[in-house]
C-alpha cells in the first residue's frame, strides 16, 4: 500500500492586476466599439434605427469607463498619500531621541527648592485668611 504523496502548497502569488483600470479600459473599448458599429450601421438605410438604438449603450459604456478611470486615479492617489504619510510616521520612529537637558548634579537641590516654593505658597494662602 503506497502512501499518497503530500500535496504541494500552492504558491500564494498575488495578482498584480489593477481591476478598476482593467474594467475602465474594457468598458471604454466596448463603448467605442458599439459607437463605431453604430456609425457603420447608419450608412445603410435599413439599419439606421438599429444604429440609433446602439448609441445609448455605447455612451453608457463610455461614461462607465470614464467613471471607473477617474475612480482608479483617485484611489491610486489616495493610496500614495496614505503610504507617504505612513512612511513619514515610520521615519520619525527611527530617528534618534532628542537629547534631554542634563540634570543638575544636585538632584536634591531641585526637590528641596520645590518643597520650599510649595511651603511659601501655602504660608501665603494661610496669611490671607
Amino acid at each position: 500500500m503506497s502512501h499518497p504523496t503530500p500535496r504541494r502548497r500552492r504558491s500564494t502569488r498575488r495578482r498584480r492586476s489593477q481591476t478598476l483600470l482593467d474594467n475602465a479600459l474594457g468598458a471604454m473599448v466596448g463603448g467605442t466599439g458599439l459607437w463605431l458599429l453604430s456609425i457603420v450601421m447608419s450608412v445603410k438605410e435599413d439599419l439606421r434605427m438599429a444604429a440609433r438604438a446602439l448609441l445609448a449603450p455605447a455612451w453608457m459604456a463610455l461614461a462607465l469607463g470614464v467613471g471607473l478611470l477617474v475612480l482608479h486615479v483617485w484611489r491610486k492617489r489616495r493610496t500614495q498619500v496614505e503610504a507617504h504619510m505612513l512612511l513619514r510616521q515610520h521615519s520619525t520612529f527611527l530617528e534618534p531621541m532628542p537629547k534631554l537637558r542634563p540634570r543638575s548634579r544636585h538632584g536634591e537641590d531641585r526637590s528641596s527648592r520645590q518643597r520650599a516654593s510649595h511651603r511659601v505658597q501655602a504660608e501665603g494662602l494661610m496669611s490671607r485668611h
